[in-house]
């Protein structure tokens, strides 16, 4: 029995992990004229982990995923957005979102090297499915370089989305939220 009791008493927030561009290259569009890039193809999949074996996860607001870039280390510029329908998810489930978005613009590489540096930032709500539980809020980023000439990515596999640092545009989270991230 507490056993039982610890599931329900202390739960885990979702952990998410993403990976751009798995066996895929960069997809550029190209200017007929320059051949200068216009815009790019961002193939992505996210995984959202419900890592509670006892208790369910309700996302009541839709998560907004923002793909960036830093031109250099000091600013960074978004690229698309896409977002997830709110959706429910059992205990030990893990949601798959998998698909592609058109950028509205393409990268340049950092200043300096021949690297992309992609940032990806997860923003959103849950509620634990128990009796008198508040929205936590969701505020998660992580980032993937890519080299530009060949497309490589620098790590493969998936990448753990983690609290956002110094270098995030997201904004701190409300009072009525609790906080989630890397601690």
């Amino acid at each position: 029995m507490p056993v039982m009791l610890d599931l329900y008493a202390s739960p885990s927030s979702p952990s998410f992990s993403v990976n751009l561009f798995d066996n895929q290259a960069i997809n550029i569009t190209r200017n007929g004229d320059d051949h200068s890039p216009t815009n790019i193809t961002i193939h992505f999949y996210l995984k959202v982990q419900n890592e509670n074996p006892a208790i369910g996860l309700h996302y009541p607001d839709p998560l907004k995923i923002t793909f960036s870039y830093f031109p250099n280390v000091s600013m960074m510029v978004t690229l698309a957005e896409y977002t997830v329908d709110s959706f429910y998810q059992g205990n030990g489930k893990t949601k798959h979102v998998i698909d592609v978005v058109e950028t509205n613009g393409a990268p340049t590489v950092l200043d300096g090297t021949d690297l992309v540096a992609f940032r990806v930032d997860v923003v959103g709500s849950f509620r634990y499915k128990k009796v008198g539980t508040k929205r936590h809020k969701v505020e998660l980023g992580c980032v993937v370089g890519v080299n530009y000439t060949t497309s490589q990515k620098l790590l493969s596999g998936f990448i753990e989305m983690a609290q956002p640092g110094l270098d995030s545009q997201l904004k701190p989270p409300s009072n009525n939220y609790d906080y989630v991230g890397g601690d």
